[in-house]
């Protein structure tokens, strides 16, 4: 880790650090309470202010909670969210109304509502699957099927049952989808982006230009091997679909059924999870002793399919990108498949990070997505399902260096730092405050550390 040493902050410190974030976003979350996705915005919030609740017994919490959700529907409603994804879209209103109703089943014909309109959503988009036509939002955790797979499975989950029909084929169509992406036919991936489908923004002519990241690192395409936007994100949610058929989720026909086509189904779901689990160990980087993975392999130039032998540095040391997201997806794979080796694999890419150096972790913010929130998440997660020694006191060293981020003189107490130097006060989940609180209260209360399905950590709590 860093090399300077930090105080270490004890369980009673660190519930004192996040009830003063409770409080501040309970106050006022600022531009988050005008914004309806998860990622950024009221919903988020809501799901921090839903645990804090739990954690101290404070039902100021819970009410401030609902009034985040009332503005939200109040926002969608006359502004629909047109995005369907985990992050970005209705998947994102559709968890935090589950996460309400498994407390108030008052919210449950709210979730049944929502989770139809999100089934109708999905199967009204067009998922491309020829290798050049696909882009990430299409597949991945953030907007894609990935994220809206595993949003269904945690409201048929909640409710019992899928909403409607229609939610039953939502389901087994984003599993469909998701295992068509990634069939290995011999040629180049189906997953693989092309330049003309990277991010862009508007240029100075108004036409879209790609991210800079994105064009100047791999001008000829890429396969995303970052957890946010990449395989290990498909393979988190292939993992909730086989947990879902392990635990017999009633009336998701296509996966937890015991139908021919269900159960083909559910082998192929369980195949191609040991599939992608050898190409991620084989496409990993062990330059510095130890297990991690570039952000994205950039196509060979004769044969397009992933250049294992260009040079690419280890993505940074967080979630979205890097050891620890692919980790993330590693662990999901060992709890379904049962394979300890697996979960040692994620153990030793976990371990590596400690001993990578702060220019290589490039970790600048305590908050989840890209900073130190989302790699603790990730260790405390590790630490409590492989019981592997050492994870509970990198735990301990990496929440003291998130406390020592902490400045009362910031609106929410904790910034995000998206650069060295550069801060940005914000009270969302990804790269805000609210983040930053799930986090600490999980550190101390197992109750609280489920809030980290979200970022695809718990197994679901699937009900038979």
């Amino acid at each position: 880790m860093e090399s300077r040493s930090v105080r270490k902050v004890d369980d009673d410190e660190a519930l004192s650090l996040a009830r003063c974030v409770a409080e501040r976003l309970m106050a006022s979350a600022g531009d988050a309470e005008r914004t309806t996705d998860l990622g950024q915005g009221a919903p988020g919030v809501a799901l921090a202010l839903r645990y804090a609740a739990e954690v101290f017994d404070d039902d100021r919490y819970l009410k401030a909670g609902h009034r985040q959700l009332r503005r939200t529907a109040e926002t969608s409603a006359t502004a629909p969210l047109t995005s369907a994804g985990l992050y970005s879209g209705t998947a994102g209103f559709v968890w935090v109304v589950a996460e309400y109703a498994r407390l108030e089943p008052r919210y449950l014909p709210t979730l049944a509502t929502m989770t139809d309109r999100l089934s109708g959503q999905a199967m009204a988009l067009k998922l491309p699957l020829s290798a050049g036509s696909v882009a990430d939002h299409d597949y991945d955790v953030i907007m894609g099927a990935a994220g809206r797979l595993a949003t269904l499975l945690k409201a048929a989950d909640v409710l019992g049952a899928p909403a409607t029909g229609a939610a039953r084929e939502a389901t087994d169509s984003l599993v469909d989808y998701l295992l068509d992406l990634t069939h290995d036919d011999g040629g180049k991936p189906r997953w693989f982006c092309a330049p003309s489908r990277y991010p862009s923004s508007p240029g100075t002519d108004g036409s879209p230009v790609a991210l800079p990241w994105y064009s100047a690192s791999f001008p000829n395409g890429m396969y995303n091997l970052g957890f946010a936007h990449g395989l290990p994100g498909i393979l988190a949610a292939l993992c909730r679909a086989d947990a879902a058929h392990t635990a017999g989720v009633p009336g998701v026909s296509g996966i937890a059924g015991r139908s021919e086509r269900g159960a083909a189904r559910a082998h192929r779901v369980r195949q191609r999870i040991r599939d992608i689990v050898r190409q991620l160990d084989a496409w990993r980087v062990d330059r510095a002793g130890h297990p991690t993975w570039a952000s994205a392999l950039p196509p060979d130039p004769d044969t397009g399919l992933p250049d294992i032998t260009a040079f690419q540095p280890p993505g940074r040391a967080a979630w979205c990108y890097g050891a620890p997201g692919v980790a993330v997806s590693l662990l999901s794979a060992s709890a379904v498949g049962g394979d300890p080796d697996v979960a040692d694999l994620a153990t030793a890419a976990l371990a590596g990070v400690e001993r990578t150096s702060a220019e290589q972790r490039r970790l600048y913010s305590p908050t989840v997505c890209h900073g130190l929130s989302g790699l603790l998440a990730v260790c405390v997660r590790a630490a409590a399902q492989t019981r592997a020694p050492g994870l509970r006191e990198m735990c301990d060293d990496l929440r003291s260096r998130l406390c020592a981020h902490a400045d009362p003189d910031h609106p929410y107490l904790f910034a995000e730092q998206p650069e060295p130097g550069k801060l940005a006060h914000r009270a969302g989940l990804l790269s805000g405050a609210a983040g930053v609180l799930l986090t600490l209260l999980g550190t101390v209360s197992p109750v609280a550390a489920q809030w980290d399905e979200v970022l695809f950590l718990t197994q679901s709590d699937v009900r038979a």
